[in-house]
């Protein structure tokens, strides 16, 4: 009974939310459906959109593990007016785009369409410094879709 117990409260504190930084999952708008990408992002506006996966125990892909301070406190204290959005590859409903097929991924969302991804943690780290540095080729994330 003893361990019964001890495992059923170890299960408990396992689905809490993980603090990254200063910051959790829950800090951001969330996508349920792939087809809310369509009302997504505008021509006035910057949307990143992270895919990740976290199961319901609260583990994440090793790649998110090691994005997700830096892109949760950039989500948070940017000053490029830009918007961050999340994914979880695990709850999201709908058909998700052929282009999204891995995490962690960032990608950029105008009008609806997927306009520039970053696959894996290392270059989306090397992206948000850019973006910290002032390096970051925001032309990228305008215009024609970029895959």
């Amino acid at each position: 009974m003893k361990r019964l117990s001890l495992l059923l409260i170890l299960l408990i504190a396992g689905c809490g939310a993980n603090q990254y930084g200063d910051y959790t999952y829950d800090d951001f708008p969330s996508i349920t459906d792939w087809s809310e990408l369509e009302t997504t992002g505008t021509t006035d506006s910057i949307t990143m959109v992270y895919y990740y996966n976290r199961d319901f125990f609260g583990t994440d892909c090793a790649g998110c593990q090691i994005v997700n301070t830096a892109l949760f406190e950039y989500g948070k204290t940017n000053t490029d007016d830009v918007e961050l959005i999340l994914v979880n590859e695990r709850t999201a409903m709908g058909i998700r785009p052929l282009s999204v097929n891995r995490q962690p991924t960032v990608f950029f969302v105008q009008d609806g369409e997927i306009t520039y991804q970053v696959f894996a943690a290392q270059p989306i780290l090397e992206m948000l410094e850019n973006m910290e540095t002032g390096a970051f080729d925001w032309a990228l994330v305008e215009g024609e879709t970029n895959e």
